[in-house]
């Protein structure tokens, strides 16, 4: 029979040994399931049940249709758009001919230009409302250059992509000092634009002296398709690696997404906003370029139609690929879209209020269907439960 001071000693022992009740959940395996309102701590084996059966709900036939529907509804609806104009009795002996199709592209090349390049501010949560007139005076200033002093083409086409990267340094400059809306800065930039090229012009087209280079270039086609819009294919291609592949890029994307935090964490918000606006200024002028050369003469008449065009562009393309989100991919969809629209409205003999109806319209419908499915996506970023890491070592354990 044991002695009960041995007893005694033999349960203190034990209960020295036995880990506290802090340790035993120090030592148990946790997982961290986000919520919308606070972070809950849950067994790890719980935690991990959850995103499986998520994942299985995600797998159903029903959920991929939806997905696929609601990520690309705007591919469907340029193909619905297509067919209709090839089938539509009143357009379709033009729509689908070479020549048609050639000039709806080279058309929208312009435009897609414009596009891309405000992708760049529209990213860091930052509109730019006089694209079209930093364009139109790239166009304008070239031309005179050209015809008033005769530059050689290429001096010509470096002053008018460096004018639009000045004048967009300008608006980055004036956002980031005065720490004014954007919205107001380029709008009042947009005005003075106007007033400078009627006074510049005295309201007259400058014809004379356009290198036939240039003319042919902006007129000619490479293997069938205009050289203009392998311009846009190259911006294309550089904006989206800008974007999706670049420090910048990322840094662009946080300022929009939570300035102050961008701040934070060490980035200089306001040398990235007026490197955004001279970038974009930097393909309006480009765009001012183009219009020169598809024109072969510098117009001073700037269509109104150029920024909201590339802003319903931008907008809209939000709706397609990364939904809720300014992306590349879905602004080419959705200015093949507004294009293949306009010239079938065109073509069909509507009268010209038509067209402008439907592209304010459009501009209308894309912002308020962006800021919804970008509430959803922060919604869907909030409530995501993450898939839980292996378990923890001892080693991390201890």
């Amino acid at each position: 029979m044991t002695p009960p001071t041995s007893r005694t000693s033999n349960a203190r022992a034990r209960a020295s040994q036995a880990p506290l009740p802090e340790q035993r959940i120090a030592d148990e395996p946790l997982a961290v399931v986000a919520d919308v309102d606070e972070p809950a701590v849950v067994p790890h084996d719980l935690a991990a049940a959850v995103p499986a059966v998520a994942g299985a709900g995600r797998r159903s036939p029903g959920f991929m249709t939806s997905e696929i529907l609601r990520r690309y509804s705007l591919v469907f609806l340029l193909v619905a758009s297509f067919v209709l104009y090839s089938t539509w009795s009143k357009t379709s002996g033009v729509f689908l001919t070479g020549d048609s199709l050639r000039v709806m592209v080279a058309g929208q090349a312009v435009i897609g230009v414009l596009t891309l390049g405000i992708l760049v501010t529209m990213v860091a949560g930052n509109f730019d409302l006089s694209v079209g007139n930093i364009a139109g005076l790239s166009q304008v200033m070239t031309a005179s250059m050209y015809s008033h002093h005769g530059w050689p083409l290429w001096v010509g086409i470096l002053f008018g992509v460096a004018l639009g990267s000045f004048v967009g340094g300008i608006n980055g400059f004036l956002v980031t000092l005065l720490r004014v809306d954007p919205f107001i800065i380029t709008l009042g930039t947009a005005s003075a634009i106007l007033g400078f090229v009627d006074w510049y012009s005295k309201d007259q087209s400058i014809v004379n002296g356009i290198p036939q280079g240039l003319v042919k270039f902006g007129n000619n086609n490479f293997v069938g398709v205009p050289d203009i819009v392998w311009v846009l294919v190259v911006v294309a291609i550089v904006i989206y690696y800008l974007l999706e592949h670049t420090p910048y890029g990322r840094n662009l994307h946080a300022i929009g997404s939570n300035r102050a935090a961008a701040r934070l964490v060490g980035i200089r918000v306001e040398r990235s906003i007026a490197m955004a606006f001279t970038i974009n200024g930097f393909f309006a002028g480009v765009a001012g370029v183009l219009l020169l050369a598809r024109a072969g003469a510098g117009n001073p008449q700037i269509p109104p139609t150029l920024a909201l065009t590339a802003l319903a562009g931008a907008f809209l393309g939000a709706a397609s690929f990364k939904v809720g989100r300014l992306n590349v991919p879905g602004t080419i969809v959705a200015l093949l879209f507004l294009a293949v629209n306009i010239t079938g409205l065109t073509l069909a003999g509507v009268a010209n209020w038509i067209n402008e109806l439907f592209t304010g319209l459009s501009l209308v419908f894309a912002i308020a269907l962006a800021a919804v499915l970008s509430k959803e996506r922060k919604v869907r970023q909030r409530t995501a439960v993450p898939q839980s890491e292996q378990a923890p070592s001892e080693k991390t354990r201890k």
